[in-house]
């Protein structure tokens, strides 16, 4: 790889680094999901130093043709990123049903409360009468 195209991936890198540093400070993202997208930063800064260690690994590996084996590499990372959301998802989407259900049974004590305040005011105000 010449020397312009690493330059270019290391500062894409530190882009994405600096992305994801700046989105944890401002709270945008939580440190759950930023670890996987850490690694990803710090991963688009090393590929291109390490490029000859990569090429001979995907050869070591049988692979022909090394850029391949970023690309699995990368997808791979995503994968795993795709699979930590979904994770969340199921979490959250139990946690929905949980408070729906515990909002539900609140409201009808509610309702029941209200109802029993109404029918004690009203025996009060015969009593009254």
């Amino acid at each position: 790889m010449v020397w312009q195209a690493r330059l270019f991936f290391i500062a894409l890198g530190l882009l994405v680094l600096l992305f994801v540093v700046t989105s944890l400070r401002k709270k945008r993202l939580k440190e759950q999901y930023a670890l996987l997208w850490l690694l990803m930063a710090v991963a688009l800064v090393a590929a291109p130093l390490f490029i000859d260690i990569i090429d001979t690994i995907a050869y070591a590996i049988g692979i022909d043709y090394p850029p391949a084996f970023i690309i699995v590499i990368a997808l791979i990372c995503f994968v795993l990123i795709f699979f930590q959301v979904s994770m969340t998802i199921s979490r959250f989407s139990e946690q929905i049903k949980s408070l729906a259900q515990d909002l539900a049974l609140t409201r009808r004590q509610v309702a029941d409360l209200e109802q029993r305040l109404a029918e004690r005011v009203g025996e009060e105000s015969d009593r009254d009468d």
